[in-house]
């Protein structure tokens, strides 16, 4: 029986129970099967962050090397007509000569950042990328060698079912040799020939499986043992990205312009309304008055002796100012509410109109 037809047999025999003995008993490889499965479940994480962080160093070189493309570019120019009819950048019309300045000014360090977008990746490459690498060829092999064993351990089973089957045999021609006598000792010895045969290469079949399998354990534990570090070179992942960043920004040099502040009319409306309202009388009067120029003097006046008075009548008065017409406002004096001249009354205590004045603490009397 040729060896690959023992295997797919036995295979058989053990994952379907084709025509094997049900008593039989597989010759175990537990603790491997169990370490290649969980070592699995972890290079397919592996992957992930592999595929993860060379997307994350193809898109730092990108932004470096783009960033060095753009500021090394040239600033547009303001242009102007001279007397004569010439269209001449601003600076040149006053004499300075037709200056272009790139984009990131006279400090920007463009070979700094093509030199820092190669540093970085080969950073990455050389101490994170590689050994995940290594991990991943490491993990390949040991599982060549786990198909390996499994074929080793499936042809010992099958010599073993052999084995145990001429054995079996034996029994029954010693048993029936009073009946054959010369024939039945003859065809006994034969079969005696053959099982000692089957028992060697059943022993050489044993022990290079327990070698294999005790190579395929050592592999694994060690291949186990290294993907606490994975942690590790994630972390490295972030320094080196860190530093390159922090260098990027150095080479871009001091010159730069501060970024613009937003907009009171965007922080009008993020905040609302009533922030931009004037808090003062002059405020309130550079806003967009429509009162008659002779009328404007009074007008003032009364918004702020209005706007200092706290209490009108016992009615607390809070106005806050642009409602009443900055320049950014749509609202003019005249849309100033007034200020109340007669105190609101309180609710006067007779008033009970759903008889509340009957319900009180009191215990509720028992149904007559």
């Amino acid at each position: 029986m040729g060896a690959g037809w023992r295997r797919f047999s036995e295979q058989a025999k053990q994952k379907w129970h084709v025509g094997g003995e049900r008593e039989f008993v597989a010759t175990p490889n537990t603790r491997n099967e169990m370490m290649l499965q969980e070592a699995g479940e972890f290079a397919g994480h592996l992957k992930k962050i592999e595929k993860d962080i060379r997307g994350l160093k193809n898109a730092t070189e990108n932004i470096l090397l783009s960033t060095k493309a753009v500021l090394s570019a040239p600033l547009p120019r303001v242009y102007e007509e001279t007397n004569g009819g010439k269209v001449v950048p601003l600076n040149a019309s006053q004499g300075a000569g037709q200056v272009v300045l790139p984009i990131g000014g006279t400090d920007f360090n463009a070979e700094e950042l093509a030199k820092i977008s190669k540093e970085t990746s080969k950073k990455l490459e050389s101490e994170v990328l590689a050994p995940m690498e290594r991990w991943m060829n490491a993990y390949n092999l040991v599982q060549n060698r786990m198909n390996k064993l499994e074929a080793l351990r499936l042809e010992v089973d099958s010599r073993r079912r052999t084995v145990a089957k001429l054995g079996k045999k034996v029994d029954m021609q010693r048993a029936r040799l009073p009946q054959t006598r010369a024939k039945g000792e003859y065809e006994m010895e034969n079969t005696i020939k053959v099982l000692q045969h089957k028992e060697s290469k059943l022993s050489a079949c044993r022990q290079s499986y327990k070698e294999h399998e005790a190579l395929v354990y050592h592999q694994l534990t060690n291949l186990i043992r290294d993907t606490v570090w994975l942690k590790s070179y994630l972390s490295a992942v972030l320094r080196v990205q860190t530093e390159a960043f922090q260098a990027a920004n150095v080479a871009l040099g001091q010159m730069k312009a501060a970024l613009p502040a937003p907009s009171t009319t965007e922080m009008g409306a993020a905040m609302g309304m009533a922030q931009s309202i004037p808090s003062t009388p002059e405020a309130i009067g550079a806003g967009r008055d429509a009162t008659p120029p002779h009328l404007q003097g009074n007008v003032h006046h009364d918004i702020s002796r209005k706007l200092q008075r706290n209490n009108v009548h016992g009615a607390s008065m809070a106005v806050s100012g642009s409602a009443l017409g900055s320049k950014d406002s749509l609202y003019t004096i005249q849309d100033a509410p007034a200020a109340p001249t007669t105190r609101i009354p309180a609710a006067q205590s007779a008033y009970d109109r759903y008889g509340d004045q009957t319900y009180s603490r009191a215990a509720v009397p028992n149904w007559q």
